[in-house]
């Protein structure tokens, strides 16, 4: 871990109440660890717009009984493979299926990714989680 640097911070009285109790309600131990979260996000949204590599996780929620769209969602894998890290395949019900896929890539290629899924008929649901990958690039 590198060395920690003390900074000052200037706010209005309003918003250092506010600030507060975000920190409070989301359970952090203090602002500063809250802080270090906030611009991390930031960091990594913008290494999402950029273009630079990233790490993301799609969850997808679809209904297995839709004809073809299982093959459908593995041919899109397979297509992606090199964004593709591991993939996860929960039974929900007898009608529902989870799946969880790890993703690493350009910001642009795992949306593409993620749009191509989301897409198919029989998917429910599709949520992408994305964080920047420090210092790595993409040959």
């Amino acid at each position: 871990m590198s060395e920690l640097m003390r900074i000052s911070l200037s706010l209005e009285n309003d918003l250092l109440e506010e600030f507060g109790r975000l920190v409070d309600q989301e359970g952090y131990e203090n602002r500063s660890e809250y802080i270090r979260d906030l611009i991390r996000e930031r960091i990594g949204r913008r290494r999402w717009q950029s273009g630079e590599e990233v790490v993301g996780t799609l969850t997808l929620i679809y209904n297995h009984h839709q004809r073809g769209l299982t093959e459908k969602l593995v041919e899109l894998q397979h297509h992606w493979g090199g964004q593709v890290l591991a993939s996860t395949h929960i039974h929900l019900s007898h009608e529902l299926c989870a799946e969880m896929i790890m993703l690493r890539g350009r910001g642009r290629d795992i949306e593409a990714l993620a749009d191509a899924m989301r897409r198919r008929k029989g998917v429910l649901e599709a949520g992408l989680a994305v964080s920047g990958v420090a210092g790595a690039g993409v040959d």
